[in-house]
């Protein structure tokens, strides 16, 4: 049965290393890479090795992006508060897949923004938004990001409803987060969600200068 993997990363704008993002990459080579807050010198990088796709770097905390090593169409998904990015990956250009398959990339909204109140509405509907979406292409899917949720929030909930956390599934879930960039890690609040795919294992490792760590997931190829 043949993998895929995916990374997922919260780069903290330009604040992530350079070298140590390319250290990551060239380690642990993903087919394809969803970001969140992604600056201009990280998406350098990301591109000199995975030309496909479509990134957005900004210099405040919007810039998100994925990027493949073979093609993939991309379409910016129009949420509230924050877009996200959705992939499609053919079979044309991805031979060991027997069907379409979508990569789907969100970044829900800091849950300690003022007004609390309306952040909590916003990130909600944010995932309905994303639901919605991913209901409709029919697709097996992976929705990987930055949820700003644990898995005690109800967001963590609400998006655990049309998703499987992968990390959870496959036993091997570590907490993502921490503050400051140098201190242990406090919170699991990046995942990986998927739908009609199978999740095999999920990693986490540290890219120098970001708070979070980035997290790897492998799955099965949807046949």
């Amino acid at each position: 049965m043949a993998t895929l993997r995916i990374m997922s990363a919260n780069l903290l704008v330009d604040e992530a290393d350079p070298s140590s993002l390319r250290s990551v990459i060239d380690e642990f080579d993903p087919d394809v890479i969803a970001l969140q807050e992604l600056g201009f010198a990280s998406a350098s990088v990301i591109a000199d090795s995975h030309p496909e796709g479509h990134l957005d770097p900004r210099d405040d905390f919007m810039g998100l992006g994925i990027a493949a090593k073979r093609p993939i169409s991309v379409e910016r998904l129009e949420l509230p508060g924050r877009s996200g990015w959705g992939a499609r990956l053919d079979p044309e250009h991805w031979p060991d897949l027997g069907q379409p398959m979508e990569v789907v990339d969100i970044h829900l909204l800091n849950p300690v923004e003022w007004p609390w109140k309306t952040t909590q509405t916003t990130r909600r509907a944010q995932i309905a938004a994303t639901r919605k979406r991913v209901e409709a292409s029919g697709l097996p899917s992976i929705i990987v990001g930055d949820m700003n949720s644990t898995p005690l929030w109800p967001e963590y909930k609400l998006l655990a409803e049309f998703g499987t956390d992968a990390a959870h599934a496959t036993g091997t879930a570590k907490r993502t987060w921490f503050q400051p960039t140098w201190g242990p890690r406090v919170f699991r609040i990046d995942h990986a969600f998927v739908r009609n795919i199978t999740p095999v294992k999920t990693a986490v490792v540290k890219v120098q200068g970001s708070d979070h760590l980035a997290l790897i997931t492998d799955i099965e190829v949807p046949t």
